[in-house]
């Protein structure tokens, strides 16, 4: 069975907690450690592979659905924000062209 370093790790410092609140205890371990090298853990403790597959495409399937919601608000943010840009954009040139004189003439 291979373990990642961080549950390799984590099975480290139980190991030293129990040595140390239980030195018969640790004892214990360490022979069952010589005793068995290696072995595998009965099929009862280990996680079927189907179930790990089944996990780990709900797990993808969470992030894809988080990430289409976040385009779909980040585009609903551009969307709204646009009209304001070009409003204001266009507002002065607006004030510009009223503010212009008539070249009609007087009437």
């Amino acid at each position: 069975m291979k373990l990642s370093y961080r549950q390799q790790r984590q099975l480290r410092l139980i190991e030293a907690t129990v040595r140390r609140s239980d030195p018969h205890v640790g004892a214990m371990f360490g022979i069952f450690g010589r005793l068995y090298p290696g072995q595998d853990l009965p099929d009862w403790e280990q996680v079927a592979q189907g179930r790990l597959r089944r996990a780990a495409a709900r797990i993808v399937a969470a992030f894809a659905a988080m990430a289409v919601a976040i385009t779909v608000l980040l585009g609903q943010a551009v969307t709204l924000a646009a009209p304001r840009r070009r409003a204001r954009a266009q507002a002065p040139a607006a004030k510009r062209e009223r503010t212009r004189p008539q070249l009609d003439g007087p009437a």
